[in-house]
Order: C-alpha cells, then structure tokens, then sequence
C-alpha cells in the first residue's frame, strides 16, 4: 500500500494543508500534459508480487519483520498483515529479453525468500486468498508496524464515522459478516504489472486495459475460498473493493467511471474531485516529484490506475497499473498471465477503431464482474454486441490475435512460444488456480488444510497449473 509517512495523528490543519499542496501539484501536472513534459520512451514493464508467509500447520506466521530483516532485500517489502509480504522486481523494457530477465529475477528471489523462510521455519506460498486464513487472524494485532497502515485504519474508520465494514459475498455459498478494521484487505493477495507508456498513446493503452481486465482477471483467478466458503472464482475483487469501503461519493476500489477520453490527467483530475483527502502526510520533496499528487493518487485503488514516476534523469512518466490478477499457482503461470496482458493491451491499443468506441464502458465493467465472479464459466459482451462463452472466446479468438501482438512487441519468439503454451493448456484443460482449487475443496470434503499442502506440493515443483494433479 505504499510509501512510510513520518506520523498517523492527523489534525484538520494537516488536511488543509495537503489540500494546499494537492492543488499547487495539480496546477503543474495540467502544465506537464499540456505541454507534453512527460518521457516518449519504449513500453516498459514493470511487477510486484503479494506473497504469504505460513507455517508447517498451513496457518499463516505474522513474522514478516524478522524475516524481511533476515532476507534483506531492498526489493522485498511488508504489507498491510504481518503475514504478507511483496517481491518488486526490476522494470525492463518490453522488446528484447525484457520478460526473460525479470523472470530470471523473480525466480532468484523467490528461491532466497524460500530459504530464508526455511530457516526461520516458515515456508510461503503465492496464491489469490490463503484458504486456512480464518476471519479472527485478520485482526489489528496482526498489522504490519507501520505508521501508514495505522493511519490508513483509522482514517477509513472515520470517514466511516466509526461504522464497521461489511463483507457481503454470495457464490456457490454466501459470506456475511462485520469488520472493525481494514485488515480484511490483507486476506486478497496479487500481482501488479506496471506498464510504461508514452503520452501519445497512454489514452489508447489504459483504455485497452480497462477493456483487457475481464480476460485478465479469469484467466489468472487463484481465489475461490474465503473462510471455507466457495465465493467467486477471484474473491478478491469483491474482497478489496468491501474492506476499504470509506462511505464516499466514489469508492476506493472500483473498475472506474467511464473510458478515458483525451487525456490520463482526467483521472488525476477525477481523484481531485471525487476522493476526500485519507492521508494528509507532510513531505520535503519539491513539487516537481509530485509527492502529494502521488500520495493522493496511491490511495485510489481502482483495478487500473494511473501512475507517475520518474527518469534517473528526473524526467517524468507515465505508467499504467494493471491489477486484476491474483498471485499466481507458479512463476511461469504469472510470466504467462503477464505476457496475455501485454499483448492483448497491444492488440486492443493498435487496433484501426479503438476498441473503445466498440464496445461500451458499461459492457466492459459488466465483463469485468462477470469473469470475477464467474472465471471460465462466464458470458462476455464482445465486439459486434454478441455474447460468447468467455473461455471459447479466449482460446479460439483472443488468445491468437494476443499471442500475434506479443511477437509484435519484439519479445522473443521462444519466450512467446512458452507463454502461449502455458495459456493454451490452461484454456484446453480449462484448469487455473480458482478451477484447481474448487475440484481439491470437493475432492477432500472442504479440508483445507490438505488442500492448501496439495497446492504448497505442487506449487515447489514449479509446474504450471494445468498440469497439476
């Protein structure tokens, strides 16, 4: 969830002074985009991985600050529960070995967490939503000891006026409940690819991610259960979108309001107007790093968002967050789900007509929620108007035209080869980690625990998921 910040005791001085400083910062973003200051170098990827830390018992282990300080890496992170953490692995330019080498480092990485782990007794796993979490260890005793994540609590809380948060679910089965704090969140872990786009076409590639997210989010889905309860194939998006519900006019997590017209600014300008003020932190940076437009902005979580960073030359950029996709089964599922990403946001941005001015913004969120709550199982809306068996749709139309856009992007033909393979498989055996995991459920009468050392066994080996037993 982001950056430390100095203090969590917020007075109404400090909101009036973001508030300030919000608006100095807006006034020369509009004079970046205006005056077109933003770097025009090639696409750029960029990911992050949310991970668990769990014990032989198949609970989850909230040490994730010894083992954070054991492991030191600069790249390895807490998050929001002391029982996850988050792998960020080097950004690299799409064309050429780009996706080779930030699997080669992922890989590296996670070989060292797995050791590190080991040697404080612990293991991890990647996966949508732990199934052995239970409700009563999402708890604040659990947080991470950061000062953004107490000020995030109860900040939510008071926008809230103190009401708890609920957690309304319905699936195969149904999950009602009450919360006191945002820890819930902590229960829906993912990956987020991060997607460097020139000015020029950063209109064209947001939008083709808004479109790509019902596609995305299916095939990717790794979180059936929440509390021994089969809910949507990917839980998570209802998870997050209900835990951090701060009662606004718009919500914290959302699909958004409408396509992109003419600019990315409209969505900063947007979370100007439609989001009060949750972490009125002070920063020493000059306004020309955008620390509090950046602040604001990261507390919109919306399933794709826009980003600002910056050149080692201080130049800035622009990127794309695309975060739809649960934790991966394995390395090669996530490089696989990554690479379906790049191309199918290629092939929907290249495309004569933009896709956008095809298929409607409100078609497009109901795809999106569609194959949340569904996965393979879904009905999509595709262009033309026609409704298709969303994973028939996938393998026969969108996966070809996306494979194609890969070879586009200059990424090796044997690196596009695997991914395809890998996707190809999981469509022809229709097996991802949501469909894995609701056949182990029935298969052993709901023991989780056997599930989850089934999915831990098969996770080591580092197959693919369609592969798995």
């Amino acid at each position: 969830m982001g950056q430390e910040i100095s203090t969590d005791k917020f007075r109404t001085e400090h909101f009036d002074r973001f508030a300030e400083r919000l608006e100095s910062e807006m006034v020369l973003l509009r004079s970046w985009f205006e005056g077109k200051k933003f770097c025009d170098d090639r696409l750029q990827c960029g990911l992050e991985l949310e991970a668990w830390l769990i014990g032989a018992d198949g609970l989850p282990v909230p040490d994730n600050s010894l083992f954070l300080t054991t492991l030191d890496r600069k790249w390895v992170v807490p998050e929001l529960s002391k029982f996850n953490f988050e792998v960020n692995v080097s950004p690299q330019y799409i064309e050429g070995d780009g996706l080779r080498d930030m699997q080669s480092e992922l890989e590296s990485t996670w070989s060292r967490c797995c050791e590190v782990a080991k040697r404080l007794e612990h293991r991890i796993l990647s996966i949508g939503i732990l199934p052995t979490v239970t409700n009563s260890m999402l708890c604040l005793e659990n947080m991470s000891p950061m000062q953004r994540y107490a000020a995030l609590n109860e900040q939510v809380l008071r926008l809230r006026g103190g009401k708890p948060l609920s957690l309304a679910i319905d699936g195969q089965d149904s999950l009602h409940s009450l919360h006191q704090d945002l820890m819930l969140e902590s229960a829906a872990t993912s990956i987020q690819v991060h997607l460097k786009v020139p000015l020029e076409l950063s209109v064209r590639y947001y939008n083709a991610s808004v479109i790509a997210s019902a596609f995305t989010v299916a095939m990717a889905a790794n979180a059936p259960l929440l509390f021994g309860k089969r809910l949507w194939d990917d839980t998570r998006i209802t998870v997050f979108e209900q835990a951090v519900d701060t009662a606004g006019p718009e919500p914290r997590v959302s699909f958004g309001n409408g396509y992109v017209q003419d600019s990315l600014l409209e969505l900063f300008e947007g979370n100007l107007t439609n989001h009060r003020i949750l972490l009125p932190a002070e920063f020493d940076e000059a306004p020309a790093l955008m620390p509090y437009v950046r602040m604001h902005n990261g507390t919109i979580w919306n399933w794709n968002r826009p980003l600002i960073g910056f050149e080692p030359d201080g130049r800035p950029h622009l990127r794309i967050e695309h975060r739809p996709m649960s934790a991966s089964p394995s390395i090669v599922d996530l490089f696989a789900d990554v690479a379906l990403y790049l191309g199918l946001a290629h092939y929907l941005a290249t495309l004569t007509t933009a896709p956008e001015e095809i298929l409607s913004f409100d078609l497009a969120r109901k795809n999106f929620y569609e194959a949340a709550r569904l996965g393979y199982s879904a009905e999509v809306t595709w262009f033309g108007g026609r409704v298709y068996p969303l994973a028939d749709l996938l393998e026969h139309d969108i996966l070809p035209k996306a494979t194609e856009a890969m070879h586009d992007l200059g990424i090796p033909s044997s690196h596009v080869l695997a991914c395809s393979e890998v996707l190809s498989a999981r469509l022809r055996t229709r097996q991802n980690g949501a469909s894995w995991q609701r056949q182990k459920f029935a298969d052993y009468d709901g023991d989780l625990k056997k599930l989850l050392f089934c999915y831990e066994d098969n996770q080591r080996t580092g197959n693919p998921v369609h592969a798995w037993d």
